[in-house]
């Protein structure tokens, strides 16, 4: 019994690494993906990116959605 009770831990903790070392790739992809556009843009300051990006996101989306639209459906 206390073998199969090792085991399920160890399968949890690998999940939870595996779920950790996603989370990294994700913000290392944003990352990234920020700082390219910042480069291609020749954008300096983050207000003007994040303009950029809510006027471009109408755009992409086909309907106007603003960055804090996003953010709150993110967090909720």
């Amino acid at each position: 019994m206390a073998n199969n009770f090792e085991k399920i831990l160890t399968i949890e903790q690998q999940i939870e690494k595996l779920k950790e070392k996603q989370k990294r790739l994700e913000e290392h992809m944003q990352m990234n993906i920020g700082r390219e556009l910042l480069k291609v843009w020749n954008v300096d300051s983050e207000e003007e990116a994040l303009k950029w990006v809510q006027e471009l996101a109408v755009h992409v989306n086909g309907e106007n959605k603003t960055l804090q639209d996003e953010v709150m459906n993110d967090e909720g």
